[in-house]
């Protein structure tokens, strides 16, 4: 592997889609997990398809074991929602032998290619890290920003403690909750890099997606009030792996174990449909939710890791 041939993209296309998607599969196969975020696909199809809202186009770098052969390693950068930065990430397939290797080089001519193109502020996201990757990121000058745990548990749930809040929750109706829920999201994730700034596009293109599900998006009012929600995601692995993809609490109704009781309500609705095992992101540094989870039967199963640098401009090779 590590005689691969690596080089950046001069342009992206339909074809390269594909050949990421099929990496990602193999990788997930392979690994358990694609090896790239949502935020990264759906940026690469966004430039495909002419709706990119980055500066630029996705930088990307691929990786194959001769010329014309199938991805072997894929790198990708591309501005963030506010532009003023980038986010990259990249994907080496298990099982050769030699991939800290091959990422040492698919990283390193990524950030030549990013410096060349004017450098600038980049976020850095490396699935499932190891002390290999914080070597390989660390000493090309980034610092760890902030550890993202994707906790599991098994379903479904022992039966609720009795000081747990029963709650009554319906199914997210699409066509009419959209600005309530945007609201709440926005207030409950103020702050937060990726989830505070949604608009109604975003959650449109969402409901757009082949995994969306409005009984699984399940909604709490409160006196006639949007109070929070949990939306659930079900992965197509094998078997389903049933995500809390966003969960949410109006600050107007913190303190009263909602986020705890929406939880339930979310993996709840996934075992009823035959989940057997329930999955989520929080970010390590959120003590009070780590605590809460793991009072649920969560257990880490993986830590993804940020790390930033300031990347000065410039034809310097990585």
């Amino acid at each position: 592997m590590d005689e691969a041939v690596v080089e950046v993209v001069a342009g992206v296309d339909p074809p390269l889609v594909s050949e990421v998607t099929r990496l990602l599969d193999d990788v997930r196969r392979t690994r358990g997990a694609g090896g790239l975020s949502e935020a990264r696909v759906r940026a690469l199809e966004h430039a495909v398809s002419g709706t990119a809202t980055g500066v630029g186009a996705v930088l990307a770098v691929t990786a194959r074991h001769r010329v014309g052969g199938p991805l072997v390693g894929y790198a990708q950068i591309d501005a963030e929602g506010d532009r003023a930065s980038s986010s990259g990430e990249l994907v080496v397939l298990p099982g050769g032998g030699s991939e800290v290797g091959l990422a040492d080089r698919i990283l390193g001519t990524a950030l030549a290619a990013f410096r060349v193109a004017g450098g600038g502020h980049l976020r850095f996201w490396v699935t499932h890290a190891a002390a290999s990757d914080d070597a390989r990121v660390v000493t090309r000058g980034f610092t760890v920003e902030r550890d993202l745990l994707q906790l599991r548990c098994p379903l479904p749930l022992p039966p609720p403690r009795d000081t747990d809040r029963a709650i009554v929750t319906r199914a997210f109706r699409p066509g009419v909750d959209e600005r309530a829920w945007l609201q709440v999201n926005n207030r409950a994730f103020a702050g937060h890099p990726e989830q505070g700034h949604w608009d109604l596009g975003t959650l449109l293109e969402r409901e757009s997606e082949p995994w969306f599900r409005p009984e699984g998006f399940r909604v709490l009012e409160v006196d006639g009030r949007l109070a929070g929600s949990c939306w659930t995601k079900v992965h197509d692995d094998e078997p389903p792996l049933g995500e809390i993809y966003v969960i949410s609490v109006d600050p107007d109704f913190h303190g009263r174990g909602l986020g705890r009781a929406l939880t339930r309500a979310g993996l709840e609705w996934l075992a009823s449909i035959g989940v057997t095992t329930g999955m989520l992101y929080v970010d390590g540094a959120n003590t009070a939710a780590v605590t809460l989870y793991r009072s649920m039967g969560f257990t880490t199963d993986h830590v993804d890791r940020s790390y930033v640098a300031d990347v000065a401009p410039g034809d310097v090779t990585g």
